[in-house]
């Protein structure tokens, strides 16, 4: 009656395709593609985060909101073109025409180190790392960030000497979280444990908000808030597959470490975007404020295919 009888399997073509963006100096982002011949630093084939393949599945989706906690965002800069937030219940009128303690909060976010609603850069750090997490890719411009479509919101928590308060880092998350946030970036750290800090970190945490922060540079052990519990704590990596340690600007430097280490990712010699130029992208940066953005992008990505995900969910893949 039968000459055998097995299952139907399912198989696969041999072959992955990869989305290898246009833009002029992808060449330099190892952090995405890395073939071993990036000539800053020892360089190891595919110590890198693959994300040419992930591409293949989304580039981000439009609607995600991710926000930026840092030194400002060069608002203009053709990298974030028709990508800035815009809070849709406010009016530009001279009034908190929404409620949400902040007047005038429409373009961008809100400076809460000025206490107004012009979230612009004055000092470099933060385009670095939004460029990393958001840039628009495959624009046959500059570089491509993890994420090339979801939306920007700009939150100045560090002033013109990258320095800031906890309390306008604790004021930025509640307010990241309230405006529809699904994504927070924090590349910044300090020595003091803080309640006001860890609370805002639960309150993201409790809202289903994953917020990614920094290790610290100092080769010793990670600094606050990456230390609490419910934050994303990330180090960084070299373009061989090591620990940053040092970084290229110090040599006493080092990407911080311990148990509360949650994920590492590139951090040395990242070429980036310029806060007083639309056209310099010959500057690179070191440190695990680098790392973190390229784990908000990724957890953004992750979301533009699977918004109901869970915090938890997140960090387990």
């Amino acid at each position: 009656l039968f000459e055998y009888v097995e299952p139907n399997f399912v198989g696969h073509g041999h072959g992955y395709s990869q989305t290898t963006p246009n833009d002029t100096f992808f060449n330099r982002q190892w952090s995405h593609y890395n073939d071993g011949t990036f000539s800053l630093s020892n360089s190891t084939v595919d110590a890198d985060i693959d994300s040419e393949l992930a591409w293949d599945i989304t580039q981000g989706n439009s609607n995600l909101i991710i926000a930026i906690l840092d030194s400002g965002l060069k608002l203009d800069h053709p990298e974030f073109a028709g990508r800035i937030w815009t809070n849709p219940s406010e009016v530009q009128d001279g009034s908190d025409t929404d409620s949400n303690g902040f007047i005038d909060d429409i373009n961008g976010g809100w400076d809460f180190v000025n206490n107004d609603n012009n979230p612009t850069d004055d000092h470099g750090h933060g385009t670095n790392v939004a460029g990393i997490a958001v840039a628009s890719g495959n624009n046959s411009n500059g570089y491509a960030g993890v994420n090339w479509n979801s939306k920007i919101m700009v939150c100045k928590i560090l002033d013109d000497n990258n320095s800031g308060l906890y309390s306008w880092w604790a004021d930025a998350i509640y307010y990241a979280v309230d405006n529809g946030a699904s994504v927070i970036n924090l590349s910044a750290g300090g020595n003091g444990s803080s309640t006001l800090l860890e609370n805002a970190i639960n309150y993201a945490y409790n809202n289903n908000v994953v917020i990614v922060v920094s290790t610290g540079n100092q080769n010793s052990v990670i600094q606050y808030p990456a230390r609490y519990t419910n934050a994303f704590a990330v180090g960084s990596t070299d373009s061989d597959d090591t620990r940053s340690a040092p970084f290229f600007w110090s040599s006493t430097s080092g990407s911080n470490f311990g148990p509360e280490l949650d994920f590492v990712a590139p951090g040395n010699y990242i070429y980036g975007l310029s806060y007083s130029s639309n056209t310099n992208f010959n500057t690179y940066w070191g440190g695990t404020s680098q790392a973190a953005p390229h784990v908000a992008g990724l957890v953004s990505l992750l979301l533009s295919v699977d918004s109901n995900l869970t915090v938890d969910q997140k960090r387990t893949i």
